[in-house]
């Protein structure tokens, strides 16, 4: 134990600690995984409502705009849903996040063609979602019942 306190042992030691050590894959997460899907949803959409309301004259679509604006590249912000506790979390650099929504921007303004975020949905369909077929014949089979 001696070697803990000698400089070779201090150089294992890491003089910060980063939230993605803290939240280290290793570690059993599921009772923070939820809250990490949460924040993963909150973080598409502020970036899908920036992306594809950058255009807005006004409207909804620009109050859309506006907010994801101010939260993604606003400064500050407190509490567990915050940019930069969100990112932290998920092991995104906010900075680097940010430096890359100000240059989409620039280009968007800019009128180069820049790829947007596209809708995804968590719900896979394959054929007709419909019951009225089964309702039809158990409408029938109860009518010939009576």
């Amino acid at each position: 134990m001696e070697w803990e306190n000698s400089a070779l042992g201090n150089l294992f030691v890491p003089d910060v600690l980063t939230p993605e050590q803290f939240y280290d894959s290793r570690r059993d997460d599921s009772n923070i995984r939820p809250v990490k899907k949460l924040m993963m949803a909150i973080l598409e959409d502020a970036l899908r409502c920036f992306q594809n309301n950058a255009d807005a004259k006004g409207g909804p679509r620009k109050r859309l705009f506006s907010e994801a604006e101010q939260w993604l590249i606003g400064e500050g912000g407190e509490g567990p849903f915050s940019f930069e506790t969100v990112c932290e979390t998920l092991g995104i650099e906010p900075q680097f996040l940010h430096r890359g929504l100000r240059d989409w921007r620039i280009q968007q303004l800019a009128g180069v063609s820049t790829r947007r975020l596209a809708r995804r949905s968590p719900v896979v369909r394959s054929g007709r979602i419909s019951a009225s077929g089964r309702r039809d014949a158990k409408r029938t089979a109860t009518a010939h019942t009576r």
